[in-house]
């Protein structure tokens, strides 16, 4: 499901309902964890409304501070935009919130060609997946003692994302491990004890298990384990021969000039400070004989992360 879908029925007011279909349960479930890492991009601001939308960064909060009025409850971002210049209007921004959010919303790029649009802050790309909801949750649960510290292991293990039917057949069985009641502990003595082979069937089995659940759950009906066990290990064959390498196309030949070979070439970097996200860029150009061509540094505007400075710094240089 899109992230755009998931942020608007937990941003708003959707509930469990009466008689929830087991999707919609689970989409529920995952509010919380959505709504604390979603946030809004703004374009031209038409969308996003001003004091019920998360657009601002997270120092205090990604929402406004200023006390709402309620005439201004539907309020969109747009209105806060000098349509002349496609800047913020300093004037009305003065007028209606506290210098705290003023200063904020001066620090949000506005890009008037583009509609504003749902992104997830903890991800570069701001695409939501369940692999960075994982490593939200593991964030705020790192000193537990019952912590389960393999996720990177985990997500390296070679099966279908998402319980997708494709996987590879390993020919083994389980080792006899003692019961515990601790899920997170049986998991992690069983990964530090297991191949790589019996670990990627292990995790199609629970998938199984937990699908098994589900339909026993919302449709009154059970998987005997045999059939179970069965289905686990032909969707990791499935996978497997799907995941096999394909034989390369021969090379083509090799240009006589490599790209850029003969050409200018610019080098580019940023510079970024946390604390304030102030950021700065250098360039360099040098002419095809290795000599010096130009240069040029200066000041970016104000950046949310090494990331974002970096991509100011390219944009910087190839404007």
């Amino acid at each position: 499901m899109q992230l755009l879908v998931i942020a608007q029925v937990t941003i708003g007011e959707a509930t469990v309902g009466n008689c929830p279909s087991y999707y919609w349960r689970s989409i529920m479930a995952a509010h919380a964890i959505v709504v604390s890492g979603v946030r809004r991009r703004i374009g031209n601001g038409q969308t996003t409304l001003i004091w019920e939308h998360p657009w601002l960064r997270d120092n205090p909060s990604p929402l406004i501070q200023t006390e709402m009025p309620e005439q201004l409850r539907e309020a969109r971002v747009a209105g806060l935009i000098d349509l002349q210049t496609h800047t913020w209007d300093p004037h009305i921004l003065s007028d209606l919130f506290i210098p705290e959010d003023v200063e904020r919303i001066n620090m949000i790029p506005i890009s008037p060609g583009y509609e504003d649009s749902w992104y997830w802050m903890s991800d570069p790309k701001g695409t939501y997946t369940v692999k960075n909801a994982y490593r939200r949750i593991v964030g705020d649960y790192e000193n537990n003692p019952a912590f389960f510290d393999k996720w990177v292991t985990m997500w390296k293990v070679k099966v279908p994302p998402n319980g997708k039917l494709s996987c590879g057949e390993p020919s083994v069985r389980f080792c006899q491990q003692p019961l515990t009641y601790s899920f997170t502990t049986w998991l992690k003595g069983a990964m530090a004890i297991l191949t790589e082979e019996q670990t990627r069937l292990m995790v199609a089995i629970l998938y199984y298990i937990w699908r098994a659940r589900n339909s026993a759950v919302w449709k009154g009906s059970m998987t005997r384990p045999a059939q179970l066990a069965r289905a686990a290990t032909v969707a990791l064959q499935a996978y497997g021969a799907a995941q096999a390498p394909r034989a390369e196309p021969a090379a083509a030949s090799k240009p006589l000039t490599e790209p850029g070979e003969g050409g200018l070439r610019c080098y580019v970097d940023a510079g970024f400070r946390h604390d304030t996200g102030e950021a700065t860029y250098g360039m360099l150009i040098i002419a095809p004989d290795g000599s010096f061509a130009a240069a040029r540094n200066g000041k970016l505007p104000i950046c949310f992360s090494p990331l974002m400075a970096e991509a100011q710094a390219y944009k910087e240089a190839l404007s």
